[in-house]
């Protein structure tokens, strides 16, 4: 039987025992790099074709009556692409009564934007979000850096050991702003993360819905101490 259980024609679509076990536990930050990038990511049935997925319908009504969309920090691969490729995603986020499509910035590189000879850069991370856009919608083509905007207007990002090169002309040139804020670091840590109430601070100056007392004008930083 398990012989049996081996061969995926022998089990109903769904039922392979492979296919049914979790992985929930894994940490990427410990796990081998992957030799190239990563380039492409969709979904799959049983039998390994692939399937374009629709959006929950209460999602796509959520962005229709929004003003703003934060890409909120997590894994580019496992949480932002996943749900941005679904049916309908795409041109929910690219309508442009969204005024704020908003980019928070990875504070480090992990496996799924390596490998660390080749690390994704800021303007990577809005690419693949683009694509992902692009390919929501059927268009599976390159993607034109002047669509990158559609879909990313600001990128709230950190400065120092480990974070993600940010080239503000290049996302300047594209439409595209880039606000730095500064971070903390935390005993033994070789790393910077954010301060919530600095983040917090960006957003709102962002939004045009707050301004930081110290800051006479609109400038691209927030100047949030490293404790």
């Amino acid at each position: 039987m398990e012989e049996h259980d081996r061969i995926e024609d022998a089990n109903w679509p769904g039922s392979l025992p492979t296919l049914r076990k979790q992985y929930i536990t894994f940490s990427k930050a410990d796990e081998e790099e992957l030799p190239a990038r990563i380039e492409r990511l969709w979904y799959i049935n049983p039998y390994g074709q692939e399937i374009r997925l629709a959006a929950n319908p209460m999602v796509l009504n959520a962005l229709n009556d929004a003003q703003a969309i934060v890409y909120s920090i997590g894994s580019l691969y496992t949480s932002i692409v996943p749900s941005i490729v679904l049916k309908g995603m795409g041109q929910a986020i690219d309508n442009p009564v969204i005024r704020y499509k908003i980019l928070i910035l990875n504070s480090t590189i992990d496996r799924e934007t390596g490998p660390s000879t080749n690390p994704y850069t800021a303007i990577d991370f809005v690419a693949a979000i683009a694509k992902a856009g692009e390919e929501s919608k059927g268009n599976s083509g390159p993607v034109e850096r002047r669509t990158y905007r559609n879909y990313v207007t600001h990128l709230i990002h950190l400065q120092g050991p480990g974070t993600p090169a940010v080239d503000k002309d290049e996302l300047k040139s594209l439409g595209i702003e880039a606000i730095r804020v500064y971070g903390r670091k935390n005993d033994g840590e070789n790393f910077v993360r954010y301060d919530e109430r600095g983040l917090i601070q960006a957003l709102e100056v962002t939004m045009g819905k707050g301004r930081d007392p110290r800051m006479p004008s609109r400038r691209n930083t927030l100047e949030v101490p490293v404790r």
